[in-house]
C-alpha cells in the first residue's frame, strides 16, 4: 500500500509540473477553468518540421464571451518557425522597444534586459510610437511558459506603434512555444469589444497557452 501511495504522489507531482506559468497569474475571481473550447489549427509549416503542424489546446475564455457561438483565440497571426531562430531572435530588436527578451541558456529561462540604441534607432522610436521621450515607452510583460509538451515564452506589450493605437489596439500578446526544432508562435489584441464592452483576454490566454500541444496526429482534430 506505502508503495502504491508513493507512485500516486510522484504521479500527481508529475503532473502539477507539466504545466506552469513563471511568474503566477492572478485569475480573475469568476474565472471557469471548465469554461472553454478546444482549439485546433493546422499551422502551415515555413519550418518543414511537422511537430509544429497541427496544434490544439483550450481556448479559454470571459464570461462576456459566452453569448459567441464560434469562440476564436484573438490572435492575428500564426507562425511555425525554427526554434532556433526564435532563440538566437528572442522578442525585442527591431520592435523599437526599449528592452529585449532572450533565452538565458544557463539558466534555461527567457530574461529581460535593456536594449542599447544608438540616435538613428532612439529617433525611430519616437517616431514609432508618437512619443516625445522614450521614458514613455512601458516596461514588458514576460512569462516563461510550459505547456504539455513545449517551453517558450509569452511578452505582454502596452507599446503600441501609432498606426495601430490609431485602430485600437491598446495592449498585445506575442508567444513562442518550442518543441525540438519548431516554434509555435502568435501574437494579437488583448484587449476587444465584446457587446460594446472592453474586455481583457490577457488571463484567459495566458492560461490557455498552459495546455498547448503541438504536433499532434490528423485523427484528434
Amino acid at each position: 500500500m506505502r508503495e502504491i501511495l508513493i507512485l500516486l504522489t510522484l504521479a500527481l507531482l508529475s503532473q502539477k509540473a507539466v504545466s506552469s506559468i513563471t511568474p503566477e497569474i492572478q485569475m480573475p475571481s469568476y474565472f471557469n477553468k471548465d469554461r472553454f473550447v478546444n482549439y485546433y489549427d493546422a499551422i502551415s509549416s515555413n519550418s518543414g518540421n511537422n511537430s509544429c503542424d497541427n496544434i490544439l489546446f483550450k481556448n479559454f475564455y470571459p464570461p462576456e464571451y459566452i453569448s459567441s457561438k464560434i469562440k476564436y483565440p484573438p490572435f492575428d497571426t500564426w507562425f511555425c518557425w525554427f526554434s532556433v531562430d526564435v532563440i538566437h531572435d528572442g522578442y525585442g530588436p527591431n520592435r523599437s522597444l526599449a528592452e529585449n527578451v532572450y533565452f538565458d541558456k544557463k539558466t534555461e529561462q527567457w530574461k529581460k534586459k535593456k536594449y542599447n540604441r544608438n540616435r538613428e534607432e532612439i529617433r525611430r522610436s519616437l517616431d514609432v510610437y508618437g512619443i516625445k521621450s522614450l521614458s514613455e515607452l512601458q516596461p514588458l510583460d514576460l512569462y516563461n511558459i510550459r505547456s504539455v509538451n513545449a517551453r517558450g515564452y509569452a511578452v505582454i506589450d502596452r507599446n503600441i506603434p501609432l498606426q495601430e493605437k490609431k485602430k485600437g489596439l491598446k495592449k498585445s500578446l506575442s508567444f513562442c512555444l518550442i518543441r525540438d526544432e519548431a516554434a509555435f508562435c502568435g501574437s494579437g489584441s488583448m484587449i476587444n469589444l465584446v457587446n460594446g464592452k472592453e474586455v481583457d483576454f490577457t488571463p484567459y490566454m495566458l492560461k490557455s497557452l498552459e495546455t498547448v500541444e503541438m504536433g499532434l496526429p490528423e485523427k484528434q482534430r
